[in-house]
């Protein structure tokens, strides 16, 4: 088996010396991984860093030998990101929160696209409010969307049982294990404000935790909570 494609880095491991395993989400054949042969040596670690687009050759003898990848580099992302760890942390971020949603072979072409427009708008002045139109879109793809049409402040509370937004009067009528605020502000007006920063990782949380990651042993990963922290942090001080 021959694929060539276009990837997503979303995972890698060092294995033996200067050799790496790696999972891209490519972008019209799902999630593929495999073996690169030198890919941690000192000309290749620009290459094969968590965030970066490749376009990749990927071989196969059969299903008893891993695949072996061969790739180039798309766009040096990350080597532009070294020096502000605010955009560093939300790109790996991305990448950990796809590593656990997706299987081999699944294809959520839409967060790969998704993931391309973010990346692109980090030179925004409003990338974190494009960090979380991201996540809206991953959970959507995963099978939770909602409807924000008639989102408002009297609007605000999603039911998690039917996905539909309640007026606010009506939310103690409902399980309060089942009803989240959502970040209505920082979605519709792109107020990045310390409450509507947490009220968004607060909502997003609550999804995967009840709804997505419930019958899973996975856990939403480490780096997106350091980064939820020191989004935190910045704008608490910056309020101070």
């Amino acid at each position: 088996m021959i694929i060539k494609d276009e990837g997503l880095l979303i995972y890698e491991k060092i294995i033996k010396e200067n050799n790496l395993f790696i999972k891209l989400l490519t972008k019209e054949n799902g999630l593929r991984f495999g073996i690169v042969y030198g890919g941690n040596s000192k000309k290749n670690k620009v290459i094969y860093q968590l965030g970066n687009f490749i376009n990749f050759h990927l071989s196969q003898k059969n299903e008893n030998f891993a695949s072996n990848i061969y790739g180039e580099i798309t766009n040096p992302l990350m080597s532009n990101l070294y020096n502000d760890k605010y955009k560093l942390h939300s790109v790996l971020c991305c990448c950990s929160l796809i590593n656990i949603a997706i299987n081999e072979n699944q294809h959520f072409q839409y967060i790969y696209n998704s993931s391309k427009d973010y990346f692109i708008s980090l030179n925004n002045k409003f990338w974190f409010y494009e960090f979380s139109r991201w996540v809206f879109n991953y959970l959507k793809e995963l099978g939770y969307g909602f409807d924000t049409k008639n989102i408002n402040f009297e609007n605000r509370f999603l039911n998690t049982d039917s996905l539909l937004f309640i007026d606010n009067k009506n939310k103690d009528n409902f399980d309060k294990n089942h009803i989240i605020e959502f970040p209505y502000d920082l979605y519709l007006n792109k107020i990045i404000s310390f409450k509507q920063v947490l009220l968004f990782f607060n909502f997003f949380e609550f999804i995967m935790k009840n709804l997505i990651l419930d019958d899973s042993k996975k856990k939403i990963p480490k780096i997106y909570f350091d980064f939820k922290e020191i989004i935190l942090n910045r704008l608490l001080n910056k309020n101070d």
